[in-house]
């Protein structure tokens, strides 16, 4: 596959944004206020460089603006943005020109996180997971994708950086179960203590 690397504006977060998730983000400084206005006049995507600490990571969500929630006197904003992809973080830019924002030389990361393992099918279906939009728990194909299972319980952003990062399938497989078996225990704990609760 052919690698692509291109330039997008930067707005490095702790925070990790998974293809078709949507989040709220509010908006304060003048330089990511400036980029969050262009974007919206324009309709363009921008990237936010996953950190910690203030520590670059190497990877990151391209976002879009989905709505701009409302703003107030000193033009502080409240935006819904939603996930369109992810991205290994190449090189950055400080200072964009004539902007007061920076950028990211970013590279796509390929985002095939299909699965046809069948101990993930039965688990997604005896929790009731809502993986699709349209269609709920339903799963009409051999194949799930496993960042729908990550949106649909709810990882951590730190939990979703070590997912996202693992080499193989099998890798991912095997830690997207960790998590489905760790809810399942929740819920039964859950279920547990509802029960006894209501025998007193």
């Amino acid at each position: 596959m052919n690698t692509q690397i291109y330039k997008i504006a930067s707005f490095p977060l702790n925070l990790l944004v998974l293809p078709g998730e949507e989040v709220p983000l509010r908006i304060f400084e003048p330089r990511y206020k400036q980029l969050i206005e262009e974007c919206l006049q324009e309709e363009l995507p921008f990237g936010i460089p996953y950190e910690i600490n203030g520590e670059p990571m190497g990877v990151g969500s391209e976002v879009e603006i989905v709505k701009l929630v409302g703003r107030n006197s000193n033009d502080d904003m409240v935006i819904t943005i939603k996930g369109k992809s992810l991205f290994k973080a190449i090189d950055f830019i400080q200072t964009l020109p004539n902007k007061l924002y920076g950028g990211v030389l970013a590279e796509l990361i390929d985002t095939d996180f299909t699965t046809t393992n069948p101990e993930i099918a039965v688990r997604v279906k005896s929790l009731k997971l809502n993986i699709n939009s349209s269609l709920g728990t339903l799963v009409i194909t051999d194949s799930i994708n496993m960042l729908d299972i990550a949106k649909s319980i709810m990882l951590r952003t730190d939990e979703k950086y070590r997912f996202v990062t693992l080499k193989s399938k099998e890798a991912r497989e095997n830690y997207i179960l960790k998590q489905l078996n760790f809810v399942e225990q929740i819920r039964k704990q859950e279920s547990e203590l509802e029960n006894n609760f209501q025998l007193n």
